[in-house]
């Protein structure tokens, strides 16, 4: 389960790396979507791939 320290970190990694492109919204969409998905054990589905690699770098589980 995330805890505040793994998504402030995580969050932090994706506004740096991307806030300027033109589908940040949907990145962050897609990073809150993983992190329900994966804090209730559920498939990640397809999300895309820049948010898989923070949700998967950053999941303290």
């Amino acid at each position: 389960m995330f805890d505040k320290k793994s998504l402030d970190a995580m969050f932090d990694e994706l506004r740096d790396n991307y806030e300027l492109e033109p589908d940040w919204e949907d990145i962050q969409r897609q990073a809150h979507l993983g992190i329900a998905r994966a804090d209730g054990g559920v498939d990640l589905g397809n999300l895309d791939s820049r948010v898989l690699e923070a949700l998967n770098k950053y999941n303290p589980s």
